[in-house]
């Protein structure tokens, strides 16, 4: 049970409790008792349930349940006088909040018109003072709005608990998406270079065993790296470096007979952690696309001193513009970073361009 629901079963508590007040301070008398206990427990039944409506998410209550209390607190007001003994020695007081609690449940613009209710009610049940009169009627006017405001926290609070709800479910899905990202980063890319490297393995097999055996030394390598990858990123722990993501992408690329031109800028910057780890994806990226999506024979990785990497490659596979998974994900995540991630195709040539603002971090 949420704390939430916990403190609605509270709050009904008590309001029976006071039930079992009001009954024990009427005056002797079994039909008094009686009377009063048949108009407080199916009033307070109302309230209880009017309450419950947007925590419990129980039904309303019926109708007929609202028009009965509402009608067996007027009847009883009206006939004050049971057996001989006053019930109210005052007018009209103790039923003004039964009868707010009934004109909390109806819509407020029948208000009006339960208030005239209560003030000819309280004028027929012995309050011969109209000033008496208006002032229970005040008082029911009063108690209404309460009883109004205290179901309206309660619906309040109902919604907060929810947004809390999705709240959390949100921030659960947000990390599965990352770490969903994340993993397709370790293994789609590795994977493809373990690809490459065993059917290039393969290829050297007949003619020249040595190069064949030290490409699946690579292999073995490769798969030992994606390994220990996949657990550093179930520790939290993994980061990229764009540093070293380039050196591979310029060995991967080599091993594919593409040639790879480096451009860097005479005095790099010290590009933050987070700028670093998303630039390190675009290349491995890049790289993954180009050996899966292209003929190419060359790319070129330029890295500028205002935050910006270009990797463009020659020979891309017709269709839409570029394969937009991968890099659709990156769109996103450096977007949300402040940046923004372009991809086109041109003459003959694929470019991606990734920007972040590195100054701003």
């Amino acid at each position: 049970m949420t704390s939430l629901r916990r403190f609605t079963w509270y709050t009904l508590l008590v309001c029976l409790a006071g039930v079992v007040l009001i009954v024990a301070v009427q005056p002797p008398g079994a039909t008094a008792r009686a009377a009063v206990f048949a108009v407080v427990a199916p009033v307070c039944l109302v309230a209880g349930r009017l309450l419950a409506v947007p925590v419990l998410g129980t039904p309303p209550p019926p109708a007929a349940l609202t028009i009965a209390a509402a009608a067996a607190a007027a009847g009883l007001l009206l006939y004050s006088r049971i057996d001989g003994e006053r019930i109210d020695g005052d007018g009209g007081f103790p039923w003004v909040l039964p009868l707010a609690v009934v004109l909390a449940g109806v819509p407020r613009k029948l208000w009006p018109a339960g208030l005239a209710l209560a003030f000819a009610a309280s004028l027929a049940g012995g309050q011969h003072d109209p000033g008496g009169a208006l002032s229970d009627t005040a008082i029911t006017a009063l108690c209404t709005a309460s009883v109004y405001a205290q179901i309206w926290i309660c619906v309040v609070a109902e919604r907060l608990d929810r947004a809390r709800h999705t709240e959390r479910t949100t921030a659960v899905t947000g990390e599965r998406r990352r770490f969903a990202a994340e993993l397709r980063d370790i293994q789609g890319h590795n994977l493809q270079v373990i690809a490459l490297k065993s059917e290039l393995a393969e290829r050297l097999a007949a003619t020249d065993p040595a190069r064949a055996a030290a490409q699946m030394r690579e292999v073995q390598e490769l798969a030992r790296q994606a390994l220990g990858d996949t657990r550093e990123l179930v520790r939290g722990y993994r980061s990229v470096s764009l540093d070293t993501e380039i050196a591979n992408a310029a060995r991967v690329l080599g091993a594919a007979g593409i040639r790879s031109s480096i451009s860097l800028p005479p005095d790099p910057p010290v590009l933050p952690p987070a700028v670093e780890n998303l630039f390190g994806l675009v290349v491995r990226e890049c790289t993954t696309n180009v050996l899966r999506h292209s003929t190419a024979a060359r790319c070129e990785i330029t890295l500028t001193g205002e935050g910006a990497l270009r990797f463009v490659n020659d020979n891309p596979f017709d269709g839409p513009d570029g394969p937009a998974g991968g890099l659709a994900g990156l769109r996103d995540r450096l977007t949300a970073a402040g940046g923004s991630l372009r991809f086109r195709r041109t003459d003959g040539e694929f470019t991606v361009t990734a920007a972040l603002p590195v100054a701003a971090r």
